[in-house]
């Protein structure tokens, strides 16, 4: 925030190109804990310019008029722009963001934050991604099967990137038999758990599309193919203001609490995310020199 001092150096597009109907993004502020760990912003979207519509509630009447009409702040004469706000906290290589309709999702998050980056500190900086990260449940859901029996899997690209392991083996068999072959593998564990192997399988096929399909078949019969309902999120209660808004240090004190529960390890552990901000399910599956 130091090299971008302004709402207009922090703001999407630059201020000196934003036109009639133009969607905006902009970082309002950022804060710290107390001197701990974490770093939070307060993102904001709108749309320049859009009126929004109103209409004066009759439930007598057949249908009701609906106007757009602009907001003007009556102490400056300045149409006010309608918005939609929400926070991100960060921490290592983890965040914790706010989910608020009409601000843009993770996607602009990302685009908006790379393209910050790159003008205030680094144009040489890589794209930031943000995907979700495998929460408890799916942990839990495995013991209580009894665990991984197989993980099957099939190739879609062919990589030679070893950070993404499971791909990497597959495309080793793919050039042994030749462009043309489809690779298909059945990994089986005859006991043990190997929960971690099973997380982390999922946990690639969700990060790209090296896999075309992973399916992990558990000792009880079930079958998970995707990380959909086991990703991290949690539903949060919100104290409401006397004026109706939103009690801002309320949802700020939430994410805080959230961000220190998730690297609470649980009875056997095991936890969401390090103490370095790594979320703890995004391992390899084996590290080797094969």
């Amino acid at each position: 925030m130091a090299n971008a001092a302004t709402v207009g150096a922090r703001h999407l597009p630059a201020p000196a190109g934003v036109g009639l109907g133009t969607t905006c993004f902009y970082i309002n502020r950022g804060k710290r804990r107390n001197g701990r760990d974490g770093y939070l912003i307060e993102c904001v979207c709108y749309v320049n310019g859009v009126a929004p519509e109103q209409t004066t509630p009759d439930f007598t009447a057949n249908s009701l008029p609906i106007n757009a009409n602009p907001i003007v702040d009556p102490a400056t004469g300045q149409t006010r722009q309608v918005i939609h706000s929400y926070r991100a906290l960060f921490f290592g290589q983890s965040a914790i963001i706010e989910v608020e309709k009409g601000g843009g999702g993770t996607a602009t998050l990302a685009l908006a934050l790379t393209n910050l980056l790159r003008a205030h500190v680094d144009p040489t900086l890589p794209g930031i991604e943000l995907m979700d990260v495998v929460g408890a449940d799916l942990r839990r859901s495995i013991a209580a099967a009894g665990g991984v029996e197989r993980i099957s899997a099939r190739l879609a690209t062919s990589t030679t990137n070893r950070r993404r392991p499971l791909s990497f083996r597959l495309s080793r068999l793919k050039q042994w038999a030749g462009g043309r072959a489809v690779v298909h593998a059945d990994i089986e564990f005859p006991d043990g758990e190997n929960t971690n192997k099973g997380i982390a399988a999922l946990d690639e096929y969700a990060a790209d599309n090296g896999l075309d399909s992973v399916a992990v078949h558990l000792r009880d019969g079930q079958k998970i193919t995707g990380l959909r309902k086991f990703v991290e999120k949690r539903r949060m209660d919100i104290q409401l203001n006397p004026s109706g808004a939103y009690n801002m240090a309320d949802i700020e004190d939430t994410m805080w609490n959230y961000l220190d529960e998730l690297r609470r390890p649980d009875n056997d552990g095991w936890r969401i995310i390090d103490s370095e901000g790594r979320p703890a399910g995004a391992r390899l599956i084996d590290q080797d020199d094969d």
